[in-house]
C-alpha cells in the first residue's frame, strides 16, 4: 500500500475539523468571517512546512506577556502550551495576515485579530479593548503570565496576491490598527511587491494612536502613506480649549508630530476619503476596513464613490 503523503494528511485533517465544527463555534457577535462560513484549513505555507497548523482545534496557549498601555487597553503575548513533545516538534503557528482566531472560555467566545505571530515559535500577539461589563472583558482583566488560554482559527478570506500592483486603502479604527500591521507589512516586506499603500488611521487623538513607531518605520518606504484623523486632539491652549479640540493649524499639535507623520483634526467621511484618491496611479484598487461595524459599513458605502473601490475588493476585517 502507497504510504500517505503530508498533503494526503493536511487534506484530511481539514475536513475534519469541517465535520467537527457545530453551531455552538459560532461566537453569535455578527462577525464578517464567521467560523462557520470560513473554516479554518491548511494554508500553502504549512502544505509546504509538511506540518499541522496547530491552532486548527482548539487548543491551549500560555499567556507569556500582559502589558496594560492605557488603563483599558492590553497587550497580550500567547505561546502554544504544548502537552506533548510530538506537538513541538510535527506543528507550526500559522495566522496569515488579515484572519483572526477565536478565543474559547468556557461557553464563551470572541474573536481577536493577531498583529504579529511567528509560524515556529508558535506564538502570537494581540491587543484588547476592555469593555466595561463585558463578559470576555472581565475575564481577561484578570489573566497573569502562565494562564492557559484556548484558541482556534485562522478565520478569514483576505489573500493578498503580490505579483499584480494594487492601490491598497487600509482604514483602522481606534485598537483595530493592530490587525492591519501585518497587512502593511506583506507588502512593504516584498521587494518585489509594486502595490501602493494609503494607512488611514482613526483615533479619538495623538495619545490613543497606537504603534505609533511602527507606523514612522513604514513611512520610510516609497509605497506608503499614512494619515491620523484625530477629531477630539486638544491641547492646553486658551483657544483650543474654548473651541473644544485643537484647529488644524494649531502649533502645539504640528510641535508634536514627528518627521513624515501627517494629522487632521476632523472624522474620516467620503470627502476625506476622496482626496487620498489619485486616479493617475494605475492598480485595482482594494479596501481594507478594521473597526466596528458601524465604521465597516460607513466606509466601505463611502469608498464605492470616493475612492472607486468595487464591492468585490472591500475586505472587513
Amino acid at each position: 500500500m502507497a504510504s500517505m503523503t503530508n498533503h494526503d494528511t493536511d487534506s484530511q485533517d481539514a475536513e475534519a475539523q469541517e465535520e467537527l465544527l457545530q453551531d455552538s463555534d459560532c461566537c453569535g457577535n455578527g462577525c464578517t468571517h464567521c467560523i462557520l462560513d470560513n473554516k479554518p484549513r491548511p494554508s500553502k505555507r504549512v502544505l509546504l512546512a509538511g506540518k499541522r497548523n496547530v491552532i486548527l482545534s482548539y487548543t491551549k496557549f500560555r499567556l507569556l506577556r500582559r502589558e496594560s498601555l492605557d488603563g483599558q487597553v492590553l497587550l497580550l503575548h500567547f505561546g502554544h502550551a504544548a502537552e506533548a513533545e510530538t506537538e513541538t516538534e510535527d506543528t507550526v503557528l500559522d495566522i496569515p495576515p488579515g484572519h483572526h482566531v477565536m478565543m474559547r472560555v468556557g461557553s464563551l467566545l470572541r474573536p481577536y485579530s493577531p498583529y504579529w505571530s511567528d509560524f515556529q515559535a508558535k506564538e502570537f500577539r494581540i491587543l484588547v479593548k476592555l469593555q466595561r461589563g463585558g463578559p470576555m472583558s472581565r475575564h481577561l482583566a484578570v489573566v497573569r503570565p502562565n494562564d492557559l488560554l484556548e484558541f482556534r482559527g485562522p478565520i478569514g478570506q483576505y489573500v493578498h496576491d503580490p505579483t499584480e500592483a494594487k492601490c491598497i486603502y487600509i482604514l483602522a479604527q481606534g485598537v483595530a490598527i493592530a490587525p492591519t500591521l501585518p497587512l502593511v507589512r506583506q507588502v512593504l516586506e516584498n521587494e518585489e511587491d509594486m502595490s501602493r499603500l494609503w494607512h488611514l488611521v482613526c483615533a479619538r487623538d495623538l495619545q490613543h494612536v497606537y504603534f505609533r513607531e511602527e507606523l514612522l518605520e513604514f513611512a520610510q518606504f516609497w509605497n506608503y502613506r499614512s494619515c491620523l484623523y484625530l477629531p477630539h486632539q486638544q491641547c492646553e491652549s486658551a483657544a483650543c480649549q474654548e473651541a473644544g479640540h485643537c484647529d488644524q493649524e494649531c502649533p502645539n499639535l504640528r510641535r508634536s508630530l514627528r518627521y513624515r507623520e501627517t494629522a487632521k483634526v476632523c472624522r474620516l467621511d467620503a470627502s476625506g476619503l476622496a482626496t487620498h484618491a489619485n486616479p493617475s496611479i494605475p492598480g485595482q484598487r482594494v479596501l481594507i476596513v478594521a473597526g466596528d461595524a458601524n465604521f465597516q459599513r460607513t466606509m466601505a458605502q463611502s469608498a464605492t464613490h470616493s475612492l472607486a473601490v468595487e464591492p468585490a475588493h472591500i475586505y472587513l476585517l
